[in-house]
């Protein structure tokens, strides 16, 4: 395991705190055929679900990226070889929570994408997971979690 990997596994496992903490049933994505690019795996990895007994689940891929903005131009840029364009036909509603240390002044370290958004040509634009109407998380759940990127990722 390399040092990105081990990074986006602590970022899952951050993003699934935030959601659990949101009160959202959380549980592992299970595919017999990942989608991956290179060495690094584009499968969903979390399933979540509102509330107890909702009907909607939310598909989720988690990954930490040092810089984001470079990671999104160079995603649009790529067009319909893009890794938004790949999982949006095999998984139409997947969001991607990207996960960073380093966010942009403003920005928040848990930030979010829906494949499904994408259109190849048009540039990228993340949400930070707060301000994602459709999940309803508060500020101050994203902001304890954040301390714990900065502190956690600071160290590796």
């Amino acid at each position: 395991m390399d040092l990105l990997q081990a990074k986006s596994r602590i970022a899952q496992a951050l993003v699934e705190s935030v959601f659990r903490r949101a009160q959202y049933h959380v549980s592992p994505f299970q595919s017999d055929q990942p989608l991956r690019f290179g060495r690094e795996d584009f499968s969903p990895d979390l399933v979540v679900r509102a509330k107890e007994g909702a009907s909607e689940d939310r598909l989720l891929v988690v990954k930490y990226r040092p810089h984001l903005d470079q990671f999104l131009g160079v995603e649009s840029q790529r067009g319909d070889r893009s890794v938004f364009s790949m999982m949006r036909r095999q998984w139409p509603e997947v969001w991607v929570v990207l996960v960073t240390d380093r966010p942009d002044a403003g920005r928040s370290c848990f930030q979010a994408v829906r494949a499904e958004d994408h259109v190849p040509g048009v540039p990228i634009r993340a949400l930070d997971l707060a301000d994602v109407p459709e999940f309803g998380i508060f500020p101050q759940n994203v902001e304890d979690h954040e301390a714990l990127v900065r502190s956690i990722i600071g160290l590796l």
